[in-house]
């Protein structure tokens, strides 16, 4: 009898916790969205075909066999050697001097620079060897790897039309050069692991946060003190954004002293980086005060907010280059306020850019901080 007692016990304990969990369907939802989106997006994100990169050009040489080679890059008619999604892989741009497509190189507008040196033209019809020169951005190691094969089989393909041409076998090989020093693939992801570090704080030390507050009635208690609404809510922020900070730049360091990654930023970079980490902060932190002084349960806001996360990380570039994405993540990540600090991150720490090289990274971060801010000002307002 006690058995079937305690067991009756066991099941009304159970359909309670069943029709609670059924009673919240964002809940329901969320768990559900969560494995679903990390297969989407992790699987599309990663290991996809790089398309889509940017190459500059700078021709000093304009003749037939030039203008061959970059039809054949244009076109990707090299996909009889391999190649793969022909016309979609390079987008090719002309520049009038070296000079300027190796600044466009440091900005990150290219991913990769083509020079035909004066005299190829003239030197490959009377059948001399030749040879064009790529300057790769190896900060990205995956697309300058894409870019250096796809050019590479370019080049071939070029000497078979020449061989066939002409009944002879001229040299025309591919002079790869690095712009920067190797890069590895865990420095290529330090970036993405900073910001992430800055989302997570902001989910536990924000948001989490300030919804046991609101459980226990402490915002609710500020009403009684001197303080003004306005001063609530910098107070809250501000709190939220150094803790964040705490989280990024411990992260920082100890990517440098534990995973060896080596930023190549100067004091002046470093100062941008920080700052960069701050504006990303503040614009995720109130983003998520927002959600969080608005979400009806903590349960929904923490089931929530992994799904949010997964969205926010996988379509920034973090793990695999925005130009390996399909179309629609592309689309997303032009929205996504992580992959315009990813992106500058990147430029700062192994590039050592200057201000004006990640200026529209950070005007994007400073439209969507000030935004976000609005809105965390008037929802607490409202939750007060």
């Amino acid at each position: 009898m006690e058995r079937d007692a305690a067991m009756k016990g066991a099941l009304w304990v159970c359909e309670r916790d069943i029709r609670k969990f059924v009673r919240q369907p964002t809940v329901m939802l969320s768990a559900l969205l969560g494995p679903f989106l990390m297969l989407i997006l992790l699987g599309s994100a990663f290991g996809g075909s790089i398309t889509h990169v940017p190459i500059a050009v700078v021709r000093e040489s304009d003749g037939p066999y030039s203008s061959a080679f970059l039809d054949i890059v244009r076109e990707q008619q090299n996909c009889a050697f391999g190649g793969v999604n022909c016309g979609e892989a390079f987008r090719l741009t002309d520049v009038p001097s070296l000079d300027q497509a190796e600044e466009m190189l440091v900005q990150g507008r290219t991913k990769a620079v083509i020079y035909i040196p004066s005299g190829l033209d003239s030197g490959l019809s009377k059948l001399n060897n030749a040879i064009f020169t790529v300057y790769l951005d190896n900060t990205d190691p995956m697309s300058a790897a894409a870019v250096q094969a796809g050019l590479t089989r370019a080049a071939t393909q070029l000497s078979t039309q020449v061989e066939i041409i002409s009944a002879h076998d001229p040299s025309i090989t591919l002079d790869t050069a690095d712009f920067y020093r190797n890069v590895l693939y865990i420095e290529f992801m330090a970036p993405g692991s900073l910001v992430q570090a800055i989302f997570i704080a902001s989910i536990i030390g924000g948001g989490i946060s300030i919804l046991f507050d609101k459980q226990r009635g402490i915002l609710e208690g500020y009403l009684v003190t001197p303080l003004k609404q306005y001063e609530i809510v910098v107070g809250v922020l501000l709190a939220g954004v150094i803790k964040a900070m705490f989280s990024s730049l411990t992260m920082l360091f100890l990517a440098i002293v534990v995973a060896g990654v080596r930023p190549m930023a100067d004091a002046a970079g470093f100062l941008l980086v920080i700052f960069t980490l701050f504006l990303t902060g503040l614009g995720l932190i109130s983003m998520m005060t927002a959600f969080a002084v608005r979400a009806p349960a903590p349960e929904v806001y923490q089931f929530t907010s992994f799904p949010i996360n997964l969205i926010l990380y996988f379509t920034s570039g973090a793990i695999y280059p925005i130009d390996g994405f399909p179309d629609w993540m592309r689309q997303m990540a032009t929205y996504n306020p992580e992959a315009y600090a990813v992106h500058a991150l990147r430029l700062l720490m192994y590039k050592g850019a200057s201000v004006g090289a990640v200026a529209g990274d950070l005007a994007f971060l400073a439209v969507f901080t000030g935004i976000m801010c609005v809105i965390a000002t008037l929802a607490f307002k409202r939750a007060l």
